[in-house]
């Protein structure tokens, strides 16, 4: 008789060699019974009746579906299929944009800049930034040829 070395016992390996030895007896039995004529006859009879009538539910619950103006699950599945067409197609785009920025990164080509600020913007004294001197003070503009006409007249 063999000793069990009760400090090493793991219950979950027992369970696990229960388990894989009863599917083992399990599938023998079956296999066996399928043999049988007389069991495996009404048995492929039946399932396919039952394929059949799920067929017949898969046809009436889209017609369903249909009228209730809601997707089925072949719409759905169709659907998901060019989704994820769609994702590939992404993804192959963007791995030939990053291609292209490391092949523009290998060469060292600069994006353009924008271009430099060649006017200066108009200081005014409240805008005037610390230690900036005043703009000189300008001449009176000349008098146009309304005003003097005014003057003119006044006169």
């Amino acid at each position: 008789m063999e000793t069990v070395d009760w400090n090493t016992v793991n219950p979950l390996a027992m369970w696990r060699d229960w388990i894989v030895k009863s599917e083992a007896q399990w599938s023998q039995g079956l296999s066996e019974l399928m043999k049988d004529e007389r069991l495996s006859g009404p048995l492929g009879r039946q399932v396919d009746e039952l394929r059949m009538m799920q067929r017949q539910f898969a046809e009436v619950a889209q017609a369903s579906l249909a009228v209730a103006n809601l997707p089925s699950r072949s719409d759905l599945e169709a659907l998901d299929e060019r989704m994820g067409r769609l994702e590939d197609g992404l993804a192959q785009v963007a791995a030939a944009v990053s291609r292209l920025q490391q092949a523009l990164e290998a060469r060292q080509v600069v994006a353009p800049t924008a271009p430099a600020r060649t006017r200066k913007p108009a200081s005014d004294g409240a805008q005037a930034s610390p230690g900036a001197t005043a703009p000189a003070p300008t001449a009176a503009p000349a008098p146009t040829a309304g005003r003097a006409r005014a003057r003119k007249a006044g006169r």
